[in-house]
């Protein structure tokens, strides 16, 4: 596993001045505030798509190729392996459904947009689903080698818990999986933490989160293996050779690469946002970023634990940390903590009984120790 390091890094003002989210914004697990450019080039294409002197088409091809090329250097593959797609849920359908047999190994504790794709499939008499117990919270290679087997087809899991911020070791749990496909949700590390397809098969992450890209479009990219095993089951007219040719007897053969798992047109302005959420990513490098939000997330839980809370933390290092810290508020309700936290402007999620944070890179130093105070004040 890499190393990975313990000190936030100074990040370049120039990246920094992209974003604007209030000072109390700490709840990018939840919806990620949209940086400034993703804005700005969400307006310039409903701009276009208002009638912009034929700029449209030249302007949604331009985007779609852009974000995948920058979305491949982002995990380290070829653009060719890289496909835009409407959500994490819908890439995980094309995955799920792109399956004929065997099993599928699933942790109980997944969010349920990694659960119902493979429900579904299951019904339809494509997979068997299994699904396996994650004892603390922690998601380790041994309990995916206990639970694969001869009939595994594929394990699926997320790279990041979404209510603990557990961050699974990806290359052990490579190793456990075997022949298995290893199909990772990185919706919750994507943009703020490193991310490499080194024996992942399928990644797929929304934009909506970490890389503050807004809802409508994120990435799915594709191991070679992948891209042999998968069948394009649910492909639409845009993932076939030679779309525009409606004459030619249907139906066309699928793409050769990731596109092959298009189901239909994109959904242009929120391209334009993932677009240059991707560009402004590039400024600097994924380390800068992820040190940053180690140490904000590291802050919040040093703040709220001294503000007597209790906190759900399963990591026993940094590299099983994220950016999201969860806990239960002490002499409180989560409930009334949320309120309070709220009317002094702090946007955190209240969820099953606990508060969530997730700061950015992006978010003030300060932040964690004015929220810290808040609390306290219980």
């Amino acid at each position: 596993m890499p190393s990975y390091p313990q000190r936030a890094m100074a990040l370049a003002q120039s990246f920094l001045d992209q974003f604007d989210e209030p000072f109390g914004y700490m709840d990018f697990a939840s919806i990620g505030a949209m940086s400034i450019p993703a804005r700005a080039g969400l307006r310039e294409m409903a701009d276009a798509m208002s009638g912009g002197q034929g700029r449209l088409v030249p302007m949604v091809m331009d985007r779609v190729e852009t974000a995948r090329r920058l979305g491949g250097r982002l995990v380290g593959v070829p653009t060719g392996q890289v496909t835009l797609v409407p959500s994490t849920s819908a890439g995980l359908f094309a995955v799920a459904f792109g399956l004929a047999g065997g099993s599928v190994v699933v942790p109980e504790t997944e969010f349920p947009a990694n659960l119902y794709p493979w429900v579904r499939a299951a019904d339809a008499g494509r997979i068997e689903l299994r699904t396996f117990p994650v004892p603390g919270g922690r998601l380790t290679s041994d309990l995916v080698a206990q639970a694969v087997d001869a009939r595994t087809t594929a394990v699926a899991l997320s790279f990041v818990d979404y209510r603990t911020g557990y961050r699974c070791d990806l290359s052990a749990i490579r190793e456990a999986a075997g022949r298995a496909l290893l199909v990772v949700d990185a919706v919750q590390g994507m943009g703020a933490l490193r991310f490499g397809m080194d024996g992942v098969d399928v990644m797929v992450a929304g934009g909506h989160k970490w890389l503050r890209a807004g809802g409508g479009a994120g990435l799915l990219a594709v191991s070679e293996r992948a891209l042999e095993r998968l069948r394009p089951a649910l492909t639409g007219w845009l993932g076939v050779e030679n779309p525009f040719d409606t004459t030619a007897p249907l139906p066309h053969p699928p793409l050769e690469g990731a596109d092959r798992f298009v189901m239909g047109s994109a959904g242009f302005t929120a391209v334009a946002a993932l677009c240059e959420s991707l560009r402004v990513l590039e400024t600097v490098s994924i380390e800068e970023v992820e040190a940053t939000v180690i140490a904000r997330s590291r802050a919040v839980e040093e703040e709220v634990r001294r503000a007597g809370a209790r906190v759900l933390s399963p990591w026993r290092t940094d590299e099983e940390r994220s950016g999201i810290v969860s806990f239960r508020p002490a002499g409180e309700s989560s409930a009334d903590a949320f309120d309070r936290l709220a009317a002094e402007g702090f946007s955190v999620t209240q969820r099953a009984g606990m508060l969530r944070v997730a700061p950015h890179a992006s978010t003030h130093p300060d932040a964690p120790a004015a929220m810290g105070e808040v609390l306290a004040r219980s």
